[in-house]
């Protein structure tokens, strides 16, 4: 069974950390078919430097300015040719094995995996990224949190076309990757690795998410897009009637009415 696997990895402005990607992509010990370079209007020496990599599976992706990383993700998504897609940021990188581990679960059936990181700040290894000892990750799960690192994710194409693309909605910006996850999550599990697979870079001073929001604010967007999606999938694929969808969407209820529930409980508990 040969799995074809094309890596997206948006950039802007980061040379060196994206040629540290870049050659962790190629070294890793199942094969890729192809690396897509999808950048967001860098001014620097990105690409001269990429270019002298001299690899054929290297692909430039000129993708405009945007200042959000959905948009050339997921342009890279649909100039892809394989039937996999995994997904890389340029500040993060893989560790050898990465591909091969993931691959091993697809020929078994999956259609979606994932993995635990090293999480390094400031060049130190600082332990795993995730503490999930499952090994899927389900909607009751994402509900939570979301233990589903981007860079992480390797996914069949077809689930991404035939759910969602990563939202490219401002309101979005550095949360689009647990939105997609959460919408997905109603179709399909994610296999989880709990090894860590990759190193994580969590450097906020230098990513997107410097202006991030609090866990509340992050739920509530969430469960908005998620709603409003809801809406639009059931209306574009009206044949499409998988209990998973109903269960999910029954849970998103149950949970609404338990967060209420918890206020309620607080809220009688301080007036004694």
């Amino acid at each position: 069974m040969n799995i074809s696997i094309s890596v997206v990895i948006p950039t802007f402005n980061r040379e060196k950390l994206l040629l540290r990607a870049i050659k962790s992509v190629l070294g890793q010990t199942y094969p890729v078919v192809e690396i897509l370079i999808c950048d967001d209007g860098s001014d620097d020496n990105s690409i001269a430097s990429i270019m002298e990599l001299n690899n054929p599976k290297i692909k430039w992706i000129k993708c405009g300015r945007n200042g959000r990383p959905a948009i050339p993700r997921n342009i890279g998504i649909r100039e892809s040719n394989c039937e996999w897609i995994a997904f890389l940021d340029s500040d993060d990188e893989w560790l050898p094995d990465k591909i091969e581990r993931q691959v091993q679960i697809i020929k078994n059936g999956a259609l979606a995996v994932c993995t635990n990181a090293n999480r390094i700040i400031e060049e130190r290894k600082q332990g795993n990224y995730c503490n999930f000892h499952r090994t899927k990750i389900i909607f009751n799960d994402l509900i939570f949190s979301n233990y589903i690192i981007c860079s992480s994710v390797i996914i069949n194409k077809s689930i991404i076309e035939t759910t969602a693309y990563f939202s490219e909605d401002e309101e979005l910006k550095a949360i689009e990757d647990y939105d997609l996850w959460f919408k997905i999550s109603t179709r399909v599990d994610f296999y989880y690795i709990k090894d860590p697979l990759l190193n994580y870079y969590d450097n906020p001073t230098i990513s997107i998410r410097k202006d991030s929001k609090s866990e509340t604010e992050i739920r509530k967007i969430i469960f908005n897009s998620f709603s409003s999606w809801k809406a639009n999938f059931s209306l574009a694929l009206p044949q499409f009637n998988n209990s998973r969808f109903q269960i999910a969407i029954k849970n998103k209820i149950h949970f609404r009415v338990r967060k209420i529930s918890i206020r309620i409980f607080n809220y009688f508990n301080r007036l004694f």
